[in-house]
């Protein structure tokens, strides 16, 4: 996704993002190294291709067409109930896939496309609830704790459940502290906020998404075109037998 870069300060977030996300890239089990000054100086400029690649290969799995790609839509994943991109539910995301990378788990992402449909409901639909957990943590905390409610939402649905509210609230592990509830707001004129939200939904509504795992496409920077019937089966080049998928479903799942 594109990241504001409006005058220095917007450079300065930038760059921090990216620093950000080459250390969650190369980071090991034990989540080393957590910043800068872990890591070690490169006099021959080896480690930092390593980094590079490391980073490329994780922005790889989160959008692109490479076979790997699970093509998150950003509306979907990083941003909030306003419509304004969220910086703990991206990198919150974006931590959660990179550990996943660092442990090997070859199961994660299958699990993850089994529960897509599901847990992109609740994203969507639960955008309040989510934006309140997130904010109930101490803000250094709110990454990792992403993280981890994201991977116990995938385990939750993969098991079977549906999840609803108060059960979202319980895996959060913030029972009590958050009441559910639904506020009006009286004013007749449109806030930003209100608008922003209102462009990411509609955008959503008329989104395409995958038939192999229900879960929507980011068409402009993350599709697959998927035989129907498969080529070695006899199945045509013909548009009548391609489906738009994400790279992931039709290279991983489908074969």
């Amino acid at each position: 996704m594109d990241l504001p870069l409006g005058g220095p300060k917007g450079v300065r977030t930038a760059l921090q993002t990216l620093i950000d996300i080459a250390l969650i890239a190369t980071r090991d089990q034990q989540g080393t190294p957590r910043n800068v000054f872990d890591t070690d100086d490169d006099d021959d400029g080896t480690a930092t291709i390593y980094v590079l690649t490391k980073t490329y290969g994780l922005a790889g799995r989160i959008t692109g067409n490479e076979n790997g790609s699970l093509g998150l839509h950003p509306a979907v994943y990083f941003y909030g109930p306003t419509g304004r991109h969220s910086g703990p539910m991206f990198m919150g995301t974006m931590t959660l896939v990179g550990r996943k990378l660092s442990n090997n788990d070859k199961t994660f992402f299958n699990k993850f496309t089994q529960a897509r449909s599901k847990l992109e409901h609740i994203l969507v639909h639960h955008k309040d609830l989510i934006a309140t957990i997130i904010q109930k943590h101490i803000g250094p905390k709110r990454v990792d704790k992403y993280a981890d409610l994201l991977n116990d939402l995938i385990d939750h649905l993969n098991a079977g459940e549906d999840l609803n509210e108060l059960e979202i609230i319980r895996i959060s592990g913030l029972d009590g502290k958050i009441f559910v509830g639904s506020g009006s707001d009286a004013t007749k004129s449109f806030s930003d906020d209100a608008k922003s939200e209102a462009f990411i939904m509609t955008a959503l509504r008329t989104s395409i998404k995958c038939p192999i795992c229900d879960g929507y496409l980011d068409t402009d920077k993350s599709v697959s075109y998927d035989h129907i019937v498969r080529a070695r089966d006899g199945g045509s080049g013909r548009s009548d037998n391609c489906n738009l998928t994400h790279p992931y479903c039709n290279q991983s799942i489908k074969n």
